[in-house]
């Protein structure tokens, strides 16, 4: 008995000595992270946009090009800097000094020390830094259509998926109402084939029909499945982000701004007309260029400051080597200003026809700018007009499959009674609820067409922001 006693008790501390290696005895409970928001349509392209790879690398492309603006178009302007300098020199010549008659040289030591700030102003350097600055402008304008192109396809995208998202979603919803509908005309089929007024095959045709719909219905709720993971693949963000998706699509109205408005709004807005007419200016300054070295070239400078030589005595000719300034002397600190003009002026008399080849090709440049500019105006206009007759459209059966979803409807529930009382056949009363549930089906992707056209309207008129490009309460 105290045997096993014993082997108990070692049982027992050997419990307590090995319980802290495998399982802690007090582990803090792990507090899961906070629900993510679900995120709405503009939250959904907010996101996007930080998080893209091709808006990202858009925005770094601006940058360095604003980076390359910034310092060529500083050189157009007087440059400002403050300077410090400092000179020693020591000499030793056997022959030179006071003392070279008894053979002893002196040596001579000369240090100055110098501040001062300087201005320097090319008036006129011949239009190089002028021309490249407009190319490096031009560039950063480029840049610019480039990143808010990139931003308004993203818009674009991410909307449509949005969409795609919702449509799936009421194809779930009309999927289970049709599984309802097909219930319903079983259990009609049934109570039909008890009385006698039906043949068993109207149950087995019925069976078939509800499995069917039960088979789309299984299929719709993958597909939504499927559109969820899309969009957040889409946006970048993890597959099981949540999304808030609204009740019902909005149904804004029809812009009111005339054509003509929405043409001159997109002219000045659009960044690619901008790019033209960038492009239109440096090749105006390119050929005005060619003259610049028969103008004056005026160059400003200015500075002021003060100047130290220690070893330059104000008073008494004499410097001890060894002992430095002699007591009662001191040194001269004077200070200095100065201004100058250069201004360069040459005429060529010979050039061996090189100046008229060179306006020649430059005309060439401009011709081809202007036209690129009139033809870039021209697919602006043509593109806002075929997005407004996009919506038009889109607008127009939007009306006519709300008024067939109506009707088809109306059809189908009127076909059920029918059926129900014994009135017509099971494949009509189907053949009904089939009609009803394709219209419904045609309403939901002419919602889905309508606000997308919507937003290729904006995107053609040239709404920068990409909130507003998606904004479904904005016609």
């Amino acid at each position: 008995m105290a045997s096993r006693l014993a082997l108990g008790v070692a049982l027992a501390a050997f419990a307590l000595f090995v319980a802290p290696v495998g399982t802690p005895a007090a582990t803090p409970p792990q507090q899961l992270p906070a629900a993510t928001p679900p995120l709405d349509l503009h939250g959904a392209v907010a996101y996007a946009l930080d998080h893209d790879p091709t808006v990202l690398n858009r925005r770094a492309t601006l940058a360095m090009d604003e980076s390359t603006y910034a310092h060529d178009h500083a050189a157009e302007f007087p440059s400002l800097a403050g300077q410090l300098q400092n000179q020693i020199l020591k000499t030793n010549g056997n022959t030179a000094g006071a003392f070279s008659e008894f053979g002893l040289a002196q040596a001579q030591v000369f240090s100055q020390n110098v501040a001062q700030i300087e201005s320097t102003w090319n008036l006129y350097t011949g239009s190089l830094s002028q021309i490249q600055a407009q190319q490096a402008k031009r560039q950063v304008e480029g840049a610019r259509d480039d990143l808010k192109r990139a931003e308004q396809q993203l818009a674009s995208d991410v909307a449509a998926a949005w969409y795609n998202v919702v449509q799936q979603r009421e194809s779930v919803r009309l999927a289970g109402g049709d599984r309802t509908y097909q219930q319903q005309l079983l259990d009609a089929a049934r109570a039909q084939e008890r009385v006698g007024r039906a043949a068993g095959v109207d149950v087995l045709r019925a069976q078939v029909n509800e499995l069917r719909s039960e088979a789309t219905l299984t299929t719709d709720n993958a597909n939504e499945a499927n559109a969820r993971e899309a969009l957040a693949q889409r946006i970048g963000a993890p597959p099981d982000t949540p999304f808030a998706l609204p009740a019902a699509l909005p149904e804004p109205p029809l812009p009111e701004v005339p054509l003509d408005a929405l043409v001159a709004a997109a002219l000045g807005a659009r960044t690619d007309v901008a790019s033209a007419r960038a492009q239109v200016a440096v090749a105006r300054l390119a050929d005005s260029a060619i003259d610049s070295d028969r103008r004056p070239q005026i160059q400003l400078t200015g500075a002021f400051g003060n100047a130290e030589i220690p070893t330059t005595l104000s008073t008494g000719p004499t410097v001890i080597p060894g002992f430095g300034v002699i007591p009662g002397s001191s040194v001269t600190r004077p200070g200095f200003w100065q201004i100058g003009a250069t201004s360069t002026w040459t005429v060529p008399f010979i050039e061996y026809g090189a100046r008229r080849a060179a306006h020649r090709s430059a005309r060439a440049q401009l011709d081809a700018a202007e036209a690129t500019l009139s033809s870039t105006e021209g697919q602006v206009a043509v593109d806002v007009r075929q997005a407004l007759r996009g919506v038009q459209t889109a607008h127009a059966n939007l009306a006519t499959q709300r008024e067939a979803d109506r009707l088809g409807a109306e059809s189908a529930r009127i076909a059920q009674l029918q059926y129900a009382n014994g009135l017509i056949s099971l494949t009509d009363a189907t053949a009904a609820e089939q009609s009803a549930l394709s219209a419904a089906n045609d309403l939901v992707v002419a919602r889905v067409n309508y606000l997308n056209a919507l937003v290729h309207l904006r995107t053609a008129v040239g709404v920068a922001d990409p909130l507003t490009v998606v904004e479904p309460g904005v016609p």
